[in-house]
Parts: structure tokens; sequence; C-alpha cells
């Protein structure tokens, strides 16, 4: 994209030298990494004929691939994050309002009928306690929320396209499009630890 921190340079390889360094950085802070990487048979390489290709069309062009590439991609997977996480919600909601509903439905008819001897109250509590705790694990309604902001924060910065028109303009733009990416990825990563 040719934008902050491997802007344009005297030569081409200094800004691909800044990348590798940048991506060996990564690994070496980041060692767990070698797991998830590992479980795929080739990686490919780091600076794709692609990306050079992108790096060398004019300023719309790739504002445009970004926009296209990156910033719809991001909201389109954080508006079905949201989306999904806001359905398991319901759905776990409903399996508890359900076993509460029968339990409580189970506990009335045993007083009606004492001389029954088998009542799956019991279970019934269990699966809504089970309900509330997996509610609870899994954060269903806060992830919702925070992806569904971060889909309409993103929606805010793909606006912001419109007016990019210089080099300077598109470094800045694509620099604050990654923080809020990667601020949203901070913040869930904070959540999984807590």
């Amino acid at each position: 994209m040719r934008a902050t921190p491997f802007e344009d340079a005297s030569r081409i390889q200094i800004p691909k030298s800044e990348f590798r360094s940048m991506l060996s950085n990564i690994l070496k802070n980041n060692r767990e990494l070698g797991e998830s990487i590992g479980e795929h048979e080739d990686t490919g390489d780091q600076i794709t004929s692609e990306m050079n290709r992108i790096r060398m069309l004019s300023t719309k062009e790739r504002l445009d691939f970004y926009v296209e590439h990156r910033v719809d991609d991001q909201r389109l997977w954080y508006t079905k994050k949201a989306a999904y996480n806001k359905r398991m919600h319901k759905r776990w909601f409903i399996a508890l309002i359900a076993a509460q509903f029968l339990a409580l439905t189970s506990v009335l008819l045993r007083i009606a009928f004492p001389e029954w001897e088998l009542w799956p109250t019991d279970v019934f509590v269990v699966i809504a306690s089970f309900a509330i705790g997996w509610m609870q694990i899994k954060k269903f309604s806060e992830l919702a929320s925070a992806y569904s902001l971060t889909a309409q924060e993103i929606g805010i910065i793909r606006n912001q396209s419109e007016d990019i028109e210089t080099e300077s303009a598109l470094s800045e733009y694509t620099n604050n499009a990654e923080l809020a990416f990667s601020r949203e990825h901070t913040q869930w990563a904070a959540r999984q630890h807590t």
C-alpha cells in the first residue's frame, strides 16, 4: 500500500527489508505462533508478486483495493460475528427460559400430584443453571455489542475513504483503519483472559 511505515523509498528493497524485519520480530516475540503456522504445508512468500503489483498502482487504485479487500472484509467479518453472537445469545436465553418454565411446571405438578415419584425438576434446574453459566462464559451479548460497535466504526472509516486524494492521506487513512481493527482485537484478547 506504500503506507506507514512502508512508504516510498529510493529503492524498493528498503521497505521490503523493513517488512521482513518486522515479520521476524513478530515471530520472535510470539513463538507460540509456530504451532498454528506449522499446520500449513506452505506459508508461501512473505512478499508476493501481488503485493508488489498493488504497491505500483496509483493512489486511487490502491485506495479502492484497500477499501474493497481490507475495510469491507473487516466490516463484513465483524457484522457476521455480531449477528452470530446475537443469535447464540437469543438461543441460549430461550433455552434458559424453557428450562426454568419446565422446572416450575414440574414443581407445580409435583404439588398437584404428590403420589407420583419421578419428577425431572432437578434435571430442568441443572439445564437452566448450565444455560446461565454458558451464556456468561461465552459472553454472547457482550461480544454482539462489541462486534456491532466495531462494524459501525468501520462503516465510518469506510466513508472517510471518499476524502482521500494524496499519498499522505492514504497512509494516514490506512494507519487509522488498522489501528481500529487492532484495537478491537486487543480488547477481544483482554476479554479472553478475564
